[in-house]
């Protein structure tokens, strides 16, 4: 059964009774997921609760209404929309027990939602980026009217000019010119309706329609807004927007409900909207047709949002006629313009990949997207930097001429761009991370978690030549000193970097050789020798769920925590405990929901070493997975080589201190304390404090009402007898009866619970009968896969467990997904399916 993909294994629902009357009100049982970025005007903040993006359900005859998300389910979308999980106007959202309000909101239930990849969504013209980015593309922009006469009070012939140039007060920088110059003429903006007369006879200006809208722009959300729109304009063209059009601009007189904002796009989308004199400034122009191109923000060295002024997906130029400025290093690496996509299906000399664990050193000479028509040597003018994770980084020049003259910060210096996910070449944000005069150099200690670092230096930059140029080292290692021969690198004077030497690369780099001690022992500094390790670290990378995620570290002998973690944001997090004593330590990872952190809901996973050397790792498990470790005596010292080649006076110290007092202290303690305590405390407590915690704590967490009864029966016998017993008979006894009695459901119970805490079974069965009755909601349960899974269940849980567990799951398969839904009768002989109905089903009601 586990051989089967689930289309909808994305996230499951909580195991809960269906909500009856919760349907009332929806239009549909599911929708289509859409994004909104909005962009705030400076200086203000946004009055939507939201902020900066909000996520809305597409319904199929193309009206919207915004999804009331909780803190943790929204960022959850947007950690799906950034992994690829999510696809913005094409995935598919379970709202079947959602809440429909009357102020135009979806409110989903608390917990995880379902969702299911489909085709695009109706009235969409989705394309690839590259599709979006290049040709000839339709426009139209729409002055609105609503019940109160709200109107822009500029005429269309100058909100034709304003947008596309057109002669009215000879706008010259305007959507048309700034995209159709930053692209190289790639991309041409066009309001030539000649083969569409209907359109043509309706527009009062060129590239502008007017309409009036059965709303209050004083009282309505943006959404009934614009979804008036859209219905007046298909009613006056007699289409279902966008028809004809690749891109809509909807232009309202101001904001008066959940303002701060001066535009807002729908990210993959085709249409934006402006408020008040906003629609005229170029930069707010063309950064919303940005996240219609797929492209998020673009945030600035403080960590804000948008404040990346290098590039338009920053906040952007607020002026109508100052607006020269193209995209950022990442979003011109995603972009179709230079030469294609990056890493697109063609080579491309223009947008160059380098990964500096394989290439310690490399050096490149840019040329500015400003001066690309002069690039006739095809220097690199994106440069990405491959981490091995979806986070790379992006070197450009950021040359301030051309279409790109006007730009605010950084004029004609290196700039290092790093996105938080997508790889570049889908929606994510950026942040600038640096901007490098000549000689100036940007460095991280640990690149992408390898423990080593790089650096960006630029070398020089010349603006007096045509094209201008800027050359850039990018350099991974320890010491990122330059070198001709190994003679070049002076000892740093660091015992537990190694020994220094030159890596013949271009240009030559001096680097150390490393930890001098072998894997899984530790290095002292202050001693200059090795010794056992007394040092674990934790490696988590959460799913999209971070807050169910939890995890400790404790000493067997006393059950002391001696470190855990809460509370993780979505990503990657690390944890190291030094100078632990000798003993034996459990490490545990717990998972809330009981479905571990990979992979329904995100790429989890987590490590735990012991001074580099892996003890565990892993990611599929139910509600927790326990993993014991060892702490040896921390005065054992391990051979080495480094020393023969360090200078004179460190082999000098290090031989005359070291033989002198550890062979005393070793000789006399190790022996005599290891085996007199550990084996003492350990036997005694372990058995008795593990069946009694963790039965408990599971089974009261995760089922609700199934655990009141059993969990009081169960443990209260079994663990009395079994733990005295325990590290003696249960090798012999327990491979001798399990095998034997398998089929007895009386039997089998009472052997197993004593060493495999019921909790386990019943998180890791209970997501197998999900599983499976999603799987296989519309078809009989073959005989024989009923036998072997009532082998496995009765192994493990008694014949009430089993009765509670087949109706939870019943009562948790959605009623949305199929028009039929198997009931089971459980009997102790056997299982019985039948298909009921839809219209014989009653809510919670089973055979």
């Amino acid at each position: 059964l586990l051989t089967f993909p689930s289309v909808l294994s994305i996230s499951e629902l909580h195991l809960q009774p269906l909500r009856g009357t919760s349907l009332q009100g929806l239009k549909q049982k599911s929708c289509i997921v859409q994004q909104i970025v909005f962009l705030r005007i400076p200086g203000q903040g946004l009055d939507n609760p939201d902020g900066d993006i909000m996520f809305e359900c597409l319904w199929n005859d193309g009206a919207t209404s915004v999804l009331d998300l909780s803190k943790e389910q929204k960022a959850a979308m947007e950690s799906m929309v950034k992994s690829g999980e999510v696809k913005l106007g094409e995935t598919q959202l379970d709202i079947s027990e959602s809440i429909f309000s009357g102020d135009d909101k979806v409110s989903l239930p608390n917990g995880k939602f379902r969702i299911e990849n489909t085709e695009r969504a109706p009235g969409r013209n989705l394309a690839t980026t590259s599709d979006r980015t290049s040709g000839t593309k339709r426009f139209l922009a729409v002055k609105v009217k609503d019940v109160n006469n709200y109107v822009l009070p500029d005429t269309t012939a100058a909100i034709s000019d304003n947008i596309f140039g057109t002669g009215e007060h000879d706008d010259a920088i305007n959507l048309k010119s700034q995209l159709y110059d930053c692209s190289f003429g790639e991309l041409n903006v066009s309001v030539d309706y000649s083969n569409l007369p209907d359109v043509e006879n309706a527009v009062s200006s060129p590239g502008v329609l007017e309409v009036d809208i059965n709303a209050n722009l004083a009282l309505d959300s943006i959404g009934t807004i614009r979804s008036a729109i859209t219905t007046a304009v298909n009613d006056k063209l007699d289409i279902t927007l966008p028809g004809p059009f690749d891109h809509v601009m909807y232009l309202l007189e101001g904001c008066y409900v959940d303002c701060g904002w001066a535009a807002y796009a729908i990210v993959d989308g085709w249409v934006t909207v402006y408020q008040g004199v906003n629609y005229a400034a170029v930069g707010v122009q063309v950064h919303e047709l940005g996240h219609n191109f797929g492209f998020g923000h673009s945030g600035g060295l403080d960590g804000q949002a948008y404040s990346d002024h290098t590039g338009m997906m920053g906040n952007p130029l607020f002026e109508d006629e100052v607006g020269k400025m193209c995209f950022n290093a990442a979003k011109n690496w995603q972009i179709s313009w230079y030469g294609g996509v990056g890493e697109g299906d063609e080579p491309n000399p223009y947008k160059v990949k380098v990964d500096p664990q394989t290439n310690r050193s490399s050096s490149f000479e840019l040329v500015g997207i400003g001066e690309f028509d002069k690039n006739n040597d095809q220097h690199p003018v994106v440069v990405k930097i491959e981490t091995g994770t979806d986070k790379d980084y992006f070197v450009a020049f950021n040359r301030a001429v051309g279409p790109n003259a006007e730009n605010v910060e950084a004029d004609n210096e290196i700039t290092v761009v790093q996105v938080e996910g997508g790889n570049g070449l889908s929606y994510a944000q950026s942040y600038l991370k640096a901007h490098l005069l000549a000689g100036e150099s940007y460095t991280e200690d640990n690149f992408a978690n390898t423990g080593e670092p790089f650096s960006i230096k630029a070398k020089y930059i010349d603006i007096s030549s045509e094209p201008a140029t800027a050359s850039i080292d990018i350099i991974f290692g320890a010491d990122l000193l330059y070198c001709t021969s190994d003679a070049d690198c002076l000892d740093d004077n660091i015992y537990c970097n190694g020994v220094e030497t030159c890596d013949m690369g271009t240009p030559g780099v001096c680097v150390s050789s490393g930890d001098p001690c072998q894997l899984g022992s530790k290095c002292i500094e202050e001693s200059q020798s090795c010794t056992s390790c007394d040092e674990v670290t934790v490696h988590l990378t959460t799913d999209n769920y971070a807050g169910e995620t939890s995890w400790d570290i404790k000493k067997d002998s006393d059950g002391t925590t001696i470190g855990s973690g809460s509370g993780f944001s979505i990503g990657y997090h690390t944890a190291t405990f030094s100078n632990l004593q000798e003993g034996t330590y459990t490490f545990t990872i717990y998972d809330a929901w009981g479905d571990g952190i990979c992979c329904c809901c995100g790429d989890g996973s987590y490590e735990v070493t012991l001074c580099g050397n892996t003890l565990v790792q892993g990611s599929s498990f139910g509600q927790s997975e326990s993993t014991q470790f060892t702490i040896e005596s921390g005065s054992t010292f391990l051979p080495t080589t480094n020393p023969t080649q360090k200078p004179t006076n460190t082999p000098t110290k290090q031989p005359t201190n070291t033989p002198t007092n550890p062979p005393t202290s070793i000789s006399t303690n190790l022996p005599t304390n290891a085996p007199t305590n550990r084996p003492t405390s350990m036997p005694t407590k372990q058995p008795t404090n593990t069946p009694t915690s963790s039965p408990t704590a599971a089974l009261t967490t995760n089922p609700t009402n199934m655990p009141t009864k059993q969990p009081t029966n169960t443990p209260t016998n079994p663990p009395t007898s079994t733990p005295t017993k325990h590290p003696t008979n249960t090798p012999t006894k327990q491979p001798t009866s399990t095998p034997t009695n398998p089929p007895n459901p009386l039997n089998s119970p009472q052997i197993c619970p004593p060493n495999s805490p019921q909790i386990r079974p019943l998180a890791a069965l209970h997501l197998l009968l999900q599983q499976t009755l999603h799987l296989f909601p519309q078809m009989y349960l073959l005989q024989h896969q009923l036998s072997a899974l009532r082998l496995l269940l009765y192994q493990f849980l008694p014949p009430q467990h089993l009765l509670q567990l087949f109706l939870i799951s019943m009562c948790s398969v959605p009623p949305w997904m199929v028009n039929q839904r198997i009931v089971i009768n459980l009997n102790i002989q056997g299982f019985k399916c039948a298909r009921v109905k839809e219209k014989e089903r009653t809510a919670n009601v089973f055979q």
